[in-house]
């Protein structure tokens, strides 16, 4: 089975396990292996908006170039801001000389490791931005393939009503990140049709769900949030898909606040696009972490497997 340098982030390890979880079932059905970095910190999270500060990229950087040393020239990850940090790191690494020769000079200053201080470790050498960042989404479209994907489909999502949720950091800024149009993205919507369901196009797919909002003023959170699962719901979606740990909770935890404020709204449920792809291969329904959602997720599980069981 083929190993792909992995790097999970923070939220994977604790309140969105479930994402991780689901992640590595689905590549093993899939015939890769999610291998996590051996050692690995904090990304750092959100780039600095100072084009003149860089020591908000030196964890990132350390992440790159570790990866780098292993013998590893592509690293996946899943989480939205952990792909745009690293992603837009590697951009300026790669693009601006002063930022490559500040981030290398603090690097090389570190103190190694202890299992590092031998006579036997490599010299250094400064990483000039070797290593190609890929979300899982764009490692599925890029190098599985969404028609390799259909190929090993056990369990067909046919039926469902899926509405993509981007949010913001996923796609942009543009020409840093690459990945789809910003305004016009296609990515999620192959995947949903990839396993066989249904798109549902709405008009806050792209939209910001309130992201640090939801801490600091909730009650804008709580009204971005709403725009968006009303809008979906509105055009008939059945559910909502996204790979964002921190839209994941201002999207599922907050529809009981939503539903306080706006009477009328009904739940709707949201998933990880691995969870539904895990299933969509095959996977265990008691695998995917869905007690740890806010929302009701049983109904369109079910339906999934009735589906299954009625071909």
């Amino acid at each position: 089975m083929v190993k792909v340098a992995y790097y999970p982030g923070c939220a994977l390890k604790d309140r969105s396990s479930h994402l991780d979880a689901s992640a590595r079932d689905a590549a093993e059905r899939l015939g890769f292996q999610l291998d996590e970095l051996e050692s690995w910190t904090c990304c750092g999270a959100v780039p600095p908006v100072s084009r003149e500060r860089v020591m908000n990229l030196v964890a990132s950087s350390r992440i790159l170039k570790n990866t780098r040393d292993s013998g590893r020239d592509l690293l996946v990850t899943i989480c939205d801001f952990c792909y745009n940090t690293l992603k837009r790191t590697n951009h300026r690494i790669r693009k601006d000389e002063i930022t490559r020769r500040r981030i290398n000079t603090y690097l090389a200053q570190e103190k190694p490791e202890r299992d590092y201080i031998e006579e036997t470790a490599s010299p250094w050498t400064d990483y000039a931005g070797e290593v190609r960042v890929m979300h899982l989404m764009e490692y599925l479209r890029d190098v599985t393939g969404y028609d390799e994907m259909r190929k090993r489909l056990s369990r067909p999502l046919e039926g469902l009503k899926l509405a993509p949720y981007y949010g913001c950091v996923m796609l942009r800024p543009e020409n840093e990140i690459g990945l789809d149009d910003p305004e016009d993205p296609s990515i999620i919507e192959g995947f949903i049709e990839a396993l066989g369901a249904r798109v549902v196009n709405y008009p806050y797919r792209t939209e910001c769900c309130g992201s640090y909002l939801s801490v600091s003023d909730p009650d804008v959170s709580t009204r971005l949030s709403y725009k968006i699962l009303s809008s979906a719901a509105g055009k008939g979606a059945d559910a909502v898909i996204l790979s964002c740990p921190l839209c994941f909770h201002n999207l599922d935890s907050r529809q009981e606040a939503i539903s306080r404020v706006f009477p009328g709204f009904k739940p709707i449920p949201v998933f990880y696009f691995t969870q539904l792809l895990s299933l969509a291969m095959g996977g265990d329904r008691d695998r995917q972490g869905f007690s740890r959602h806010h929302v009701d997720v049983s109904g369109v599980v079910d339906s999934i497997f009735a589906e299954k069981e009625r071909q």
